[in-house]
């Protein structure tokens, strides 16, 4: 185990050692020594006046470490997009591509990365629609051969859509059986002790800020079960609809009925999905300006009937990003950016969007500022490059992966950071008593 917590370039736990006590190695008694030290760092870091947390995919990827390292959650990009080329009913449609538009998944370009392909296949269709290639009238034709070009590059689109929305909305492993719970349950534990522990953040201060590059509706379920409130940009009772203007609103409850005095309620957070999510469709509303539309509970089978579904990154991730909703959610990123003493901590987010790079590179022009990313630094990502920039103002933590190892859960996951990292100011069992009192409750009631 070799942890490291950069400030600039100094590693500076490098030197910290643990006192060795009976039946504890003088490794796990540095280890405990140094998680410590980042958990007191973080104190601090709770209690700035304005936060923010950028939850990445790697949040959502969870491998059970007793079960070969099954992953019951979603996968990141990679291994998405390796299980998406290898499907038998790609393989028509990959000879197609590799023969007519010389486009080949298994180049670098494509292989680890199934956004630059629908990105790619997106402007091959733009292309395609500028040059009104004439589609067929028979509605009656199914088979891929049949298709023009235009008709086999939106075929292919959909296929990879829809192949992602069933990822993201895990269906498999969320369906819960009667007296069962569901397979991905760790994973919803995993979001709430998450969201629980930031509850502990002083109530006096500014509400948090969490921005997210996910599409699944894990920050949504585990908040819910919590019974926390939060504003992700939608209005509404029965029918929800995109509304940036309710980012500048806060949950508040009357603290003196004869005066006009009122309080933000503590259990509240901003939650901003810049990439979309899997439960926004494009629709028509009475009196609607912005035509995105938030489904509750959705499912593949719903989702897969509607002509557009509001997710990233179906368009290309820049142009997209200049219209509504992406456009008033990028803008609501930069200005939190923006406010002085922010400071912005990225978990499992790998700085591949250039898009949100450049928002979070300008911000360093504001002196107050501070970037902490928990992950890794190599010769080859961008984390490695903020690590050279020697900026005392960027903080990196977490483990070197073990040099031989394939399966390990490093310090920087989601997992471990939540669990060894992340303070908690409450009861360490608060969870489990509120369950068992609700379950308790619920038999009463019977």
């Amino acid at each position: 185990m070799e942890l490291f917590f950069y400030k600039g370039n100094e590693n500076i736990i490098a030197n910290t050692k643990g006192k060795v006590e009976d039946g504890v190695t003088q490794d796990v008694a540095d280890f405990k020594a140094q998680t410590l030290k980042m958990q007191e760092a973080f104190l601090k870091v709770l209690d700035n006046k304005n936060l923010s947390f950028l939850l990445g995919s790697g949040c959502s990827s969870y491998k059970l470490e007793t079960d070969s390292f099954k992953e019951i959650g979603i996968p990141v990009m990679a291994p998405l997009a390796k299980e998406f080329y290898t499907l038998l009913e790609f393989a028509e449609q990959k000879e197609w591509l590799k023969k007519e538009l010389s486009i080949d998944v298994s180049h670098s370009n494509f292989a680890t990365n199934l956004e630059t392909f629908l990105s790619t296949l997106h402007s091959l269709s733009f292309y395609h629609s500028k040059i009104n290639e004439p589609k067929k009238q028979d509605e009656t034709i199914k088979k891929f051969s049949e298709l023009t070009s235009s008709e086999k590059i939106d075929f292919i689109i959909i296929q990879a859509r829809n192949f992602l929305l069933e990822k993201c909305l895990n269906s498999t492993n969320s369906k819960t059986e009667k007296d069962k719970p569901s397979v991905d349950k760790p994973l919803i534990e995993l979001y709430k002790q998450f969201y629980r522990k930031l509850l502990s953040r002083n109530p006096t201060l500014p509400r948090l800020n969490i921005f997210t590059t996910n599409y699944d509706l894990y920050s949504e379920r585990a908040m819910d079960l919590l019974g926390i409130h939060y504003v992700n940009g939608f209005t509404g009772g029965i029918s929800k609809f995109f509304n940036p203007a309710i980012f500048n609103y806060a949950l508040a409850e009357k603290m003196d009925l004869s005066q006009s005095k009122w309080s933000v309620i503590d259990n509240f957070f901003y939650l901003y999905k810049i990439h979309g999510s899997v439960n926004w469709i494009e629709a028509d509303g009475e009196n609607k300006l912005f035509k995105v539309k938030e489904i509750q509970e959705p499912t593949i089978e719903e989702l897969k009937g509607k002509d557009n579904i509001m997710i990233h990154p179906t368009p290309l991730k820049y142009n997209a990003s200049l219209g509504s909703p992406y456009s008033d959610l990028f803008r609501e990123f930069q200005k939190k950016l923006m406010q002085n003493n922010n400071i912005l901590v990225t978990i499992g987010y790998s700085f591949s969007d250039e898009h949100i790079n450049n928002l979070i590179f300008q911000a360093f022009t504001i002196p107050s500022f501070r970037l902490i990313v928990i992950g890794e630094p190599t010769d080859k990502n961008v984390i490695g490059k903020l690590l050279e920039l020697n900026d005392t103002r960027i903080w990196i933590i977490g483990e070197k992966w073990p040099t031989g190892v394939a399966n390990y859960t490093p310090l920087y996951f989601f997992k471990k950071f939540v669990e060894q990292i992340l303070p908690d100011l409450t009861a360490q069992d608060l969870d489990h008593k509120m369950d068992d009192t609700i379950n308790n409750l619920k038999n009463l009631l019977k």
